[in-house]
């Protein structure tokens, strides 16, 4: 069993991913057995395992996969978000973030925390299929797109800008 709070989060955390990844159809886990079988066709699965070899904690593999059976025979009501962000949260943001999407999708909210200092700044927030990027890299992106197709006339010239 999980020894500190902080135990119980990273455990959470590793179920947690696990449990969303099974929400996509066609990779559905309903028991240990069925994580074990689809070990080589879940990205997400893979993504967690080899974070947990990355950080040393492979032994807790049997405590995630029972924190990942207990949370399957939970209440519904709790929807896993994955939140990408350029640093990481503190508990101030991480609250506001939580009860923003919490109040927006009616549901608790589970957040499954990301950095990608590539996106800048901003958010990248997945939940239930659908994705939302509000990232610095992406407003970049656009912006450049928009640029890179608006024709100005220069001197009776169509030139490309």
């Amino acid at each position: 069993m999980p020894t500190s709070r902080k135990q119980e989060r990273v455990l959470e955390t590793y179920a947690r991913t696990l449990l969303e990844a099974g929400k996509v159809p066609g990779r559905v886990f309903k028991n240990r057995a069925d994580l074990e079988m689809l070990a080589g066709a879940s990205p997400e699965l893979l993504g967690v395992l080899t974070t947990m070899v990355e950080r040393g904690q492979l032994d807790l593999l049997p405590q995630v996969a029972a924190t990942y059976h207990a949370l399957t025979e939970e209440d519904e009501d709790v929807v896993g978000v994955r939140v990408t962000t350029a640093v990481p949260l503190d508990d101030d943001l991480r609250a506001k973030i939580s009860a923003r999407i919490a109040s927006e999708l009616g549901r608790e909210v589970f957040l499954i925390e990301n950095v990608d200092p590539s996106i800048i700044g901003g958010l990248v927030i997945e939940a239930r299929g659908q994705r939302r990027d509000i990232s610095v890299k992406t407003q970049l992106r656009a912006a450049r797109e928009a640029l890179d197709s608006t024709t100005a006339t220069i001197g009776g010239e169509a030139a490309h800008v």
